[in-house]
């Protein structure tokens, strides 16, 4: 498996690019694709995933649909509602009004045995984060649930204090061998977000 991070999103979100061989996933579509045209290997996702739906994570999406018309989308069907409304994906707040005119699908039809989809409310209603385990390891893609070192906000649209502690405490009851790869900044670990983290105690 190969995990590639393009951080270039608005507000620094990371995409990622997981090549395995039974497919290729893009999750959370926010770098334009003339942006990752010179990655060490050719990014042309046979799925796109996304975590949640506010615009720093699908600001790209359009142009990936564009690009590869006949490459399903999934999100939450909670969340599904937030790509044409500018209050929800929280465009409006930096003066933005953005909305995405794609086709998306209701990540509970997605039929793919190499990802597993986990419920976790807290900043939004349908935040999700996808699991994928081979060979090479344990991985977990948490949106903006889970970072290092902390977790996302609550103070959206759909946040919830209590939704957030109930997926911060599933997420610890992970695997620690996970390798975290979070919605901002850096990669890190279950067993370190167990031992360091304040909002997982």
């Amino acid at each position: 498996m190969i995990i590639l991070t393009f951080p270039y999103g608005p507000l620094g979100s990371n995409m990622y690019y997981v090549n395995t061989d039974s497919g290729n996933y893009l999750i959370d579509p926010s770098v334009e694709p003339e942006m990752v045209s010179d990655s060490k290997i050719p990014v042309k996702p046979d799925l796109i995933l996304i975590t949640h739906g506010h615009f720093d994570h699908i600001y790209a999406v359009d142009r990936w649909h564009d690009l590869y018309p006949d490459v399903p989308i999934y999100i939450d069907r909670e969340d599904m509602s937030l790509l044409n409304d500018p209050r929800g994906n929280v465009s409006e707040m930096i003066d933005g009004h953005d909305v995405y005119q794609v086709p998306v699908l209701p990540l509970d039809e997605l039929k793919d045995e190499k990802v597993k989809v986990i419920k976790t409310p807290g900043h939004t209603k349908g935040g999700v984060c996808f699991i994928f385990e081979d060979n090479d390891g344990k991985f977990i893609f948490t949106g903006d649930t889970l970072f290092a070192g902390s977790c996302g906000r609550v103070d959206f649209p759909g946040g919830s204090v209590k939704e957030m502690h109930a997926s911060l405490m599933l997420l610890k009851e992970l695997d620690p061998a996970f390798v975290v790869y979070p919605g901002h900044g850096p990669s890190t670990t279950i067993k370190e977000e167990r031992s360091s983290n304040m909002f997982m105690q």
